[in-house]
């Protein structure tokens, strides 16, 4: 512990910051490995405009904190453009772990769905009588990405250090691991199981349709013709990432009165958007809570082992705290 503290001290990087740069670098060195072996074609322009991102993030917020002028304005932005190389390198490996040679284990969840009483055609075909509702689900399941985004740009701005840190070391543990998990049980989601009438279809128009159900099996089965930042796809469907994510973005942003009751009543409707627009079986629901929760305890822990947040907190915010929560 004293050698990574001494390391990233050396960086200027806070511990959580340091942890999720360190797991994308592993990561990296995992796909370059991957890449070589595989001989796998990848959009490498397409990965330089992400490489520049990042650059640029972390240039603005290397300025402002070693200069001292806003720990906050540094923290949100170094957090910013970490995640974005971290989900970056992260997709990358997922990308790289097909063709699988065994599963996908659909037709195993379907039946433990049955055990619930969960049949997803039923569940589809009730979704097309509430018009207005599937598709203020169909944008909440869109916002995911967004959410974080905005996040990690409150939480710096507003001085929450800590809610920013356990944030993205969970994003960092449940991220690893359900990728990770999907490597060894790989599933792609009640799409690629059943067939519903297309008029179903057209008349709940979800994100996940068979179309791309059917491109989904081929990219499984065989392999993406080339790995490129605008062509990946959502591979996992147990646990639901998107399960997990929304959880972390309700615990999140629970300290922040009026934006936090936004952010929950967005990511409420992200559940069961999760069955209707993503294709999941009902287990990868409490399969992602369980993620949540083992991710969320595990970067509760770590972030008080180093008992930095409070402090710096204190001190980003005489320095400057802007009132945006």
């Amino acid at each position: 512990m004293f050698s990574k503290t001494l390391i990233a001290n050396r960086l200027h990087l806070r511990p959580a910051e340091f942890t999720m740069l360190i797991v994308a670098i592993f990561a990296l060195l995992i796909d370059f490995c991957l890449i070589f072996y595989k001989g796998a074609n990848v959009d490498y322009a397409g990965y330089s405009g992400i490489i520049l991102v990042v650059i640029m993030l972390s240039a603005i917020g290397y300025f402002y904190r070693l200069s001292g002028r806003s720990e906050n304005i540094a923290s949100g932005l170094l957090c910013a453009s970490i995640f974005v190389f971290f989900s970056a390198c992260l997709a990358l490996f997922n990308y790289l772990l097909l063709p699988i040679s065994f599963g996908p284990f659909d037709q195993l969840l379907t039946k433990v769905d049955s055990y619930f009483g969960f049949y997803w055609p039923d569940v589809m075909a009730l979704a097309t009588n509430y018009p207005m509702l599937t598709q203020l689900m169909k944008w909440a399941y869109m916002s995911t990405m967004i959410q974080f985004a905005l996040l990690v740009a409150i939480l710096g701005l507003s001085g929450r250090t800590r809610d920013l840190h356990i944030m993205i070391t969970s994003v960092t543990i449940t991220a690893t691991l359900t990728i990770c998990f999907w490597g060894i049980f790989p599933t792609t989601g009640t799409t690629t199981v059943y067939e519903i009438p297309s008029d179903i279809w057209q008349a709940v128009n979800p994100l996940v349709d068979r179309n791309y159900a059917l491109e989904l099996i081929t990219i499984v089965k065989h392999g993406p013709s080339i790995i490129s930042p605008t062509e990946i796809r959502g591979l996992i469907a147990f646990p639901s990432y998107h399960a997990v994510l929304a959880f972390t973005a309700m615990y999140a942003a629970r300290n922040l009165k009026v934006l936090g009751a936004i952010f929950l009543l967005i990511n409420l409707l992200i559940l069961p958007s999760i069955f209707v627009h993503g294709g999941h079986h009902f287990v990868d629901l409490p399969a992602g809570l369980l993620m949540f929760l083992l991710g969320t305890y595990l970067a509760i822990k770590t972030v008080k082992i180093h008992n930095i947040p409070e402090r710096l907190t204190h001190q980003s915010t005489s320095q400057s705290n802007p009132n945006i929560a």
